[in-house]
């Protein structure tokens, strides 16, 4: 593929990339659906609601929309504890639910209105993002969530994710059958700041940051329409030996990575680190 078009958006912030890490670690495999909860992680006795400390006010959170991330899917509890004695039922991906209660202790804790469903689910970012979603996918099995917002098309290079009013930044979706392929790490003229080890639907790659150089032009590579902006951040990562996936995020400031987040969050393909047990096992 050429260079030219291939890089459109590729930046950020090192403290993004290091929260992401943290939370899912932590969490992912006690509250995804269908995911053991860690033996380290097994709770007492489940107390009643009533008996919980009073939540903190959090008007950030409380009274918004937030959709379900995680390929897996979301417990839903009957009490901020985890554990299976108290799992009434799940969220699938790309499930939205209303925040009605926050509570920071045990990790952090949703109360959560759906539409037939009510309970607690943990608050890790990592696995439910703010606002409503689409679905993207490929014929290959390929998927993602992108907000309802935004809209993409297919360039010569893979897929390209924009906002449909302002285009402040912009996403790219490439697959190809190596990491070579994809051609040098960042985006032309830019330089890189930071990087981390990053897991996507159980496939360790590399997330970096990069700001464009002062003395870039910054011009728009043809015949590509979003502009580059200042600011560029990448996750590559091997598959397997025939498979290798980019997905670059073009942005202004830090404020816009929750999109990004939200996309290689849900990140979904047929491959085996990826798929879901057949059979859910029940946490301790």
């Amino acid at each position: 593929m050429p260079a030219r078009a291939r890089r459109l958006t590729r930046g950020g912030s090192a403290a993004t990339a290091a929260s992401v890490l943290a939370a899912g670690a932590i969490v992912m495999l006690a509250a995804c659906a269908g995911v053991p909860s860690s033996p380290s992680r097994t709770p007492p006795a489940t107390p009643t609601i009533a008996t919980i400390t009073t939540p903190s006010p959090t008007p950030q959170i409380v009274g918004t929309t937030r959709t379900v991330l995680s390929p897996l899917g979301l417990r839903v509890h009957s009490a901020p504890v985890l554990g299976s004695t108290n799992v009434i039922g799940g969220f699938s991906q790309g499930r939205s639910f209303t925040v009605l209660e926050y509570q920071s202790g045990g990790g952090g804790w949703l109360r959560v209105q759906g539409r037939t469903l009510a309970g607690w689910v943990v608050a890790d970012p990592t696995l439910t993002a703010a606002g409503a979603f689409n679905t993207y996918s490929e014929a290959n099995g390929v998927s993602a969530l992108y907000p309802q917002t935004w809209g993409f098309q297919q360039e010569s290079f893979g897929t390209l994710f924009v906002p449909q009013a302002a285009a402040t930044e912009s996403a790219v979706l490439e697959t190809a059958t190596s990491l070579k392929s994809f051609g040098a790490a960042g985006l032309p003229g830019y330089t890189p700041s930071t990087s981390a080890a990053i897991v996507v639907c159980g496939y360790t790659g590399t997330l970096a940051y990069y700001a464009k150089a002062s003395a870039s032009s910054g011009a728009t590579p043809v015949p590509l329409p979003v502009p580059r902006q200042p600011l560029y951040a990448e996750i590559r990562f091997r598959i397997d030996a025939t498979h290798a996936m980019l997905l670059g995020f073009n942005y202004q400031d830090s404020s816009q990575l929750d999109v990004y987040s939200a996309l290689y969050n849900s990140m979904a393909f047929p491959f085996p680190l990826c798929e879901a047990p057949a059979k859910a096992t029940p946490a301790p």
